[in-house]
């Protein structure tokens, strides 16, 4: 395995973010890399908040964006103060639009040599394995994927293949 200096860690701010950080620092420690925090602002929501103010609501899609990377940014550094990991080795990108080709579009744009990812983000639908978001990142991710899964995932799919 070739040396890990780069990881990126796409997180969508759920409940299993700090899980999935976790995952990614241990791995960063061990291999001496910075790590590389994605958070993707769905264009779907930014077109929703648009619909809003077409019907002449006063909301802003600007001041959307930049409320919703100040409360992310603010979590993160929660995250990272938290774990104990390095905060100057962390380095915060914010992109809009589609989760997927934004993931996809990072990992060639910022050539990591890792990506550390849950598979799901934010839908966490009960009845699915792999999120849509995850099995499009996997298929076509030029560089290996760590998929993080969790206690709570990892019952549900015991339980399912009924080894619990």
């Amino acid at each position: 395995m070739k040396i890990i200096k780069k990881i990126l860690t796409p997180l969508a701010m759920t409940e299993f973010s700090r899980e999935i950080f976790d995952c990614a620092a241990d791995v960063a420690l061990k291999y001496d890399s910075d790590i590389l925090v994605l958070s993707v602002i769905n264009s779907r929501d930014i077109e929703s908040i648009a619909g809003v103010a077409a019907m002449g609501y006063d909301v802003d899609e600007n001041q959307y964006i930049e409320t919703v990377k100040q409360e992310r940014k603010a979590l993160m550094n929660q995250i990272v103060d938290n774990n104990g990991f390095p905060s100057k080795r962390v380095k915060i990108l914010f992109r809009i639009g589609h989760p997927a080709d934004e993931i996809i579009h990072t990992i060639v744009r910022e050539s990591p040599d890792l990506v550390v990812m849950g598979t799901r983000g934010r839908s966490s639908l009960k009845s699915t394995i792999v999120g849509d978001v995850a099995k499009q990142v996997f298929q076509h991710s030029p560089v290996p994927i760590f998929s993080y899964r969790g206690e709570a995932c990892r019952k549900r799919l015991l339980k399912r293949i009924h080894m619990d």
